[in-house]
C-alpha cells in the first residue's frame, strides 16, 4: 500500500482486546495538509483508518468521540471536494458480482438497533439480485445471519444518478445451524423498500447520503471485499483507482 502524506497512526491499547472492550481509542496522528481540489490528503487519512478498522474488526459506533469527528470530517471533505471516480450514472454496470461491506458510519444510530456486533453487508449477483446481510459474530449464540434476498435497480438518468433501490422479496437466516427459516426481525420484513443515495464511488470504497428521522445528513462508507489476489494493485496506480468505464477524474472536470 502506497504511504500517504500525513497517514494516520493508529494504535490500539494492548490491555483492551476487542472482545473486553466496548470502545476502541485510536490514537491518531495526522500532520498538516495543503489544500487541493480532489482531496487526496483526506481521502488518503480516511483510507488509512477505515483500512485499519476493517483488518482489526472494529466498527464505527466503538471509536472515541474525537476519533469518530476526525474520520467523519475526512468523510466530509471527500465527498464535497472529490468527483466519483466512477460516474453515479455508471453504479449499475460496477454492482454485478461485488461485495461490500459498511465500514464507517457518520450517523450513531445507523445499527443502533441491531446488537453490538452486527455488520452489514451487500451482495449483487447480477444486474437485479441481492442479497442484504447481517453477519455476527460468534458472541451472538446461535445466530449466524440473516439474509435478506432482494431485488434491487440502480437509477441511471440525470434525476438520481447512482440511486440505488432495493426490496426484501424473502428474509431467511441460519439459526442453530438450521439455514434458511423465515424471520421478521431487525426491521427485515419482505416487500420493504430501502434505498442507497450513491454520492461516491470508486474501486475501494462507494459512500451513500442519507437523512436521519430529524433530518441530519449523514453518510455510509461501505468498502469493497475481494477475493483473495484480487485486490487493486496500487503500485500502479495513483492512488485513486480510476480504471471504470475509461472514465478518470480529470476527464471528469471536462
Amino acid at each position: 500500500m502506497k504511504v500517504y502524506p500525513g497517514l494516520l497512526s493508529l494504535l490500539f491499547s494492548v490491555a483492551c482486546s476487542f472482545q473486553t472492550c466496548r470502545t476502541k481509542h485510536f490514537k491518531i496522528f495526522a500532520l498538516s495538509s495543503t489544500k487541493n481540489n480532489i482531496a487526496d490528503f483526506e481521502y488518503g487519512e480516511m483510507r488509512a483508518v477505515i483500512e485499519t478498522m476493517e483488518k482489526e474488526r472494529v466498527p464505527s459506533r466503538d471509536l472515541s468521540v474525537p476519533d469518530r469527528a476526525l474520520v467523519e470530517g475526512y468523510v466530509r471533505k471527500v465527498v464535497s471536494d472529490r468527483p466519483s471516480v466512477i460516474p453515479l450514472k455508471d453504479i449499475a454496470r460496477v454492482l454485478p458480482k461485488s461485495k461490500w461491506r459498511l465500514g464507517f458510519s457518520t450517523e450513531g444510530a445507523t445499527l443502533g438497533d441491531l446488537p453490538k456486533d452486527a455488520e452489514v453487508e451487500l451482495e449483487f449477483f447480477d444486474e437485479d439480485k441481492m442479497d442484504y446481510i447481517l453477519q455476527f459474530s460468534k458472541k451472538t449464540a446461535g445466530l449466524n445471519r440473516l439474509v435478506a434476498k432482494s431485488s434491487y435497480k440502480v437509477d441511471s438518468t440525470p434525476l438520481n444518478p447512482g440511486l440505488v433501490t432495493f426490496v426484501y422479496d424473502q428474509i431467511v437466516t441460519d439459526v442453530f445451524g438450521l439455514k434458511n427459516i423465515g424471520v421478521g426481525f431487525f426491521g427485515l420484513l419482505k416487500g420493504k423498500t430501502n434505498f442507497i443515495e450513491s454520492i461516491y464511488m470508486d474501486n475501494r470504497f462507494w459512500i451513500e447520503r442519507g437523512y436521519s428521522a430529524e433530518g441530519s445528513e449523514y453518510y455510509n462508507v461501505y468498502v469493497r471485499k475481494f477475493e483473495p489476489g484480487s485486490e487493486p494493485d496500487d503500485d500502479t496506480d495513483d492512488g485513486s483507482n480510476r480504471w471504470q468505464m475509461g472514465s478518470t477524474v480529470d476527464d471528469q472536470w471536462d
